[in-house]
């Protein structure tokens, strides 16, 4: 008699990917730098890889360091702020106060650093 069987996994489960996640919660994209178009360049990756993007723009309210999605804690945005930016290479934060009572979903706000930890 052999060793015990572990759970078994369907042929390509492990590659499946994220979570489903990618659908179920919008993002609204902002552009934070002088780049032209890069909100649009932003939308479209993320909507290559499933996720709802509903609204692109620019966000003139202040100086974002580096490309940042962020969510409001203790929903499920917070999971999927977390997938976005480990499939894109940002960093995830709670909403701050200029944002905090924006309509519900991701804000992902990039800058000139987009695309520089996505592969």
């Amino acid at each position: 008699m052999g060793p015990p069987m572990g759970p078994s996994i369907a042929p390509g489960a492990a590659d499946a990917g994220p979570p489903a996640v990618t659908s179920a919660v919008t993002v609204r994209v902002y552009n934070n730098s002088t780049i032209i178009g890069l909100a649009d360049r932003a939308a479209d990756e993320l909507r290559r890889r499933g996720w709802n993007v509903v609204e692109v723009g620019n966000y003139p309210y202040g100086v974002i360091p580096v490309s940042t999605v962020y969510f409001r804690v203790g929903t499920e945005e917070e999971h999927a702020a977390r997938v976005l930016a480990e499939q894109f290479g940002v960093r995830a934060m709670p909403r701050f106060e200029g944002i905090r009572d924006a309509s519900p979903g991701l804000i992902l706000i990039a800058t000139r650093d987009w695309g520089a930890g996505t592969g």
